[in-house]
């Protein structure tokens, strides 16, 4: 299966597709993990049990040319020219395919179980999902057409993962980003709807709470502290759940976690792979 996991930057998108990995190699499974194209110190809380394969633009846009054309007499004057190097800044998208390329040609060899991509974010995903197309439509021939049409099939297995959070804007750019996709014929998988406040407080000790609040016998900070508590707890447990609502309008899973934190440490990626268990995401992409 290969997931592509995307969404606003700041959403955690990242540290997701990191905890799904672990979990993933943690449950047996062999996992390809492609990081984004930038280094981020995150990708040092990958298990050792998931192969970590960085994408190297140059590197694996000259191991291409190097499959296509066989004599090395060909494709050594080719791969050295400063022209090669120019294809990156001239060609739009010329570098997504690159990549894009690279992840089908693993997942035809079937070389893991999950093969999962820290995918660019939402407003960059569709660009990349649709590029095999472009290259269709814009007239390429010979063997570069036949691995653009396996492309555009391999894209259309791509479980794409969205993850968002329960506020205003976010909604709306998934909605947006769902409709585009839609638009293209693509569908996601899956939303995690990240930071999703659950009420702190038991109802039997919001009743507690009240009936000493209405007693008046707390001094007037301390009962200050406590109706700010009870508001704070209520407004964002309810704001969450009536996100959530609006996200499940979208006829997508929604799956709910709170990954938020004060701190990123390897203990910390280990036990929220637990909060992915309790969300069912894990049996609803087994």
């Amino acid at each position: 299966m290969f997931i592509f996991i995307t969404g606003k930057g700041g959403t955690g998108k990242s540290l997701i597709s990191i905890i799904l990995s672990n979990l993933l190699a943690d449950k047996g499974k062999t996992i390809l993990y492609f990081p984004h194209n930038f280094v981020s110190p995150l990708y040092s809380l990958l298990s050792n049990k998931v192969l970590l394969y960085p994408l190297d633009y140059e590197k694996e846009a000259k191991e291409y040319v190097k499959l296509k054309l066989k004599l090395f007499v060909l494709w050594m004057p080719l791969v050295r020219s400063q022209v090669f190097r120019a294809f990156q800044k001239v060609i739009p998208g010329f570098t997504e395919l690159i990549y894009l390329g690279k992840m089908w040609y693993d997942w035809e060899k079937r070389k893991a179980d999950f093969y999962i991509f820290d995918a660019p974010p939402t407003g960059q995903i569709l660009s990349m999902l649709n590029i095999p197309k472009a290259g269709l439509e814009s007239g390429a021939s010979g063997p570069v057409r036949s691995d653009l049409q396996s492309m555009a099939e391999f894209v259309k297995k791509i479980n794409i993962i969205i993850v968002s959070l329960p506020e205003q804007l976010p909604l709306e750019e998934t909605q947006e980003t769902i409709e585009h996709m839609k638009e293209n014929n693509f569908l996601p998988r899956a939303i995690i709807l990240n930071k999703f406040y659950k009420s702190q407080i038991p109802e039997e000790d919001k009743k507690w709470i009240n009936s000493i609040l209405v007693e008046g016998k707390l001094k007037t900070r301390e009962k200050k502290e406590l109706s700010s508590l009870l508001r704070f707890d209520d407004f964002y447990s309810t704001n969450s759940q009536k996100l959530l609502l609006e996200y499940t309008k979208f006829g997508i899973p929604v799956f709910t976690v709170d990954l938020s934190l004060n701190g990123i440490t390897p203990a910390f990626v280990r036990s929220s792979g637990e909060s992915l268990v309790r969300a069912s995401l894990f049996s609803h992409l087994s």
